[in-house]
Parts: structure tokens; C-alpha cells; sequence
């Protein structure tokens, strides 16, 4: 297990193509770009008991693999977030409740809490990344483009996300402040998980009306 630190940034689609030549990208960069297709599916009891005691459980397909991933509590302040995060391959796009069982959190999934988990929302989008190097850290810049979709509900993904792999915190500020420079880019206190939430409370709200 280890604690994820990242700066979430919204950013317009018009202003991905200035990212693209910014040239921190070709002056800093410690690697060639990566560009993935990403799918994930987050999963719940239909009350939403994973939510309320802030934990997310997802399954992400990488090329062809599929890892397991549980996060739990963590802060957010301003678009840097922190939250620790166990993860392990699996075979399939369904909870590994076995590798469940061996997470810090196993005391919550109890054989009660697994019956009950379903797919709630998923996330399709592209991820591209560069390993951006400065005095004080180094990050992965990932650009995500595409949507979430949670029932009948849909909205955009267009973000970009600083992530500490070594270094000072203070170093995601740095790189963000340079690339606001000349692009405009919104701190996001919102990951992927609590907008997909949103839209499935909204689908079942609709629900509810009809």
C-alpha cells in the first residue's frame, strides 16, 4: 500500500493542443510519452455503504490486464489530493474477493458487504503521460480525455493530473504554476470516482420522480 499524492486540473479541450507543446514536455521529460486506453468499473452496494465510509473499490483495464484497486479516506485541499491506495493484478473484470480479504480494509469487507456489490459507474477515456522532472520532484503528468457513464447518464473527462512519484509535494505546485503560465487550468477537488457518483445519484434521483 502506498499514499497517492496528485494535483487534479480541469482543462479545456482547447487548450490541450498548448499543453502538447508546451515545452517543459521536451525540456524536463525524463521519458517518451505513453498514450493507454483506460476502462474501469467502480463498484458499490446499491446503498452506497462503501461511499459513506469513503472507500472505492474499482477494477481498471490496462493493456489487456486488469489490476484491483481500494482507496480509502485521504484528503483534499485545493486539487491535491491524498489518499492511500492498495493495489494488485487480477484475472477479471469482477471483484477478486480473495485479494480483498488482504487489503488493509478486509475488516469492511465482510462476506455480507461482497454480496451486495454491484457496478455502479464506468470510466472510458485515453490517458497520456509524461515524466516531468524538476529540482524538487519528479512527476507523471497525465492528460485524460473521455467520459463516465453511470446508467443512462454521461459526462466529459478532460483533466490533467500531476502525481508525486518522488520529491516534495511542493513540486506539483511548481510544475502547475508553470504550465498555468500560458494555459488555464482549474484545481478540481473532485476525482474521477466522486463525479461518477454523482451522476448514479442523479440517475437514481430521476428514478425516484418517474
Amino acid at each position: 500500500m502506498h499514499t497517492e499524492i496528485e494535483l487534479k486540473l480541469l482543462i479545456d479541450s482547447s487548450n490541450i493542443p498548448r499543453l502538447l507543446q508546451h515545452p517543459l514536455l521536451k525540456s524536463a521529460c525524463k521519458s517518451e510519452l505513453l498514450r493507454q486506453k483506460l476502462h474501469s468499473i467502480y463498484f458499490d452496494t446499491s446503498d452506497l455503504a462503501l461511499m459513506r465510509e469513503q472507500i472505492a473499490l474499482r477494477l481498471r483495464q490496462a493493456d489487456g490486464h486488469w489490476f484491483q484497486t481500494v482507496k480509502g479516506g485521504g484528503k483534499v485541499e485545493e486539487g491535491l489530493h491524498q489518499r492511500p491506495e492498495w493495489e494488485v493484478p487480477v484475472t477479471g473484470n469482477t471483484p477478486d474477493f480473495n485479494k480483498l480479504s488482504a487489503s488493509p480494509w478486509r475488516n469492511f469487507f465482510t462476506p455480507g458487504i461482497q454480496s451486495r456489490l454491484i457496478p455502479l459507474f464506468v470510466t472510458d477515456f485515453w490517458r497520456t503521460t509524461w515524466l516531468i522532472e524538476l529540482p524538487n520532484g519528479l512527476i507523471e503528468l497525465a492528460l485524460d480525455v473521455g467520459e463516465i457513464k453511470a446508467k443512462d447518464k454521461q459526462a466529459p473527462i478532460c483533466e490533467v493530473e500531476l502525481e508525486l512519484k518522488s520529491g516534495t509535494p511542493e513540486s506539483l505546485f511548481d510544475l502547475a504554476r508553470e504550465l498555468r503560465k500560458s494555459i488555464t487550468l482549474q484545481p478540481e477537488d473532485k476525482n474521477k470516482a466522486g463525479r461518477g457518483y454523482m451522476l448514479y445519484r442523479a440517475h437514481c434521483d430521476v428514478n425516484k420522480v418517474q
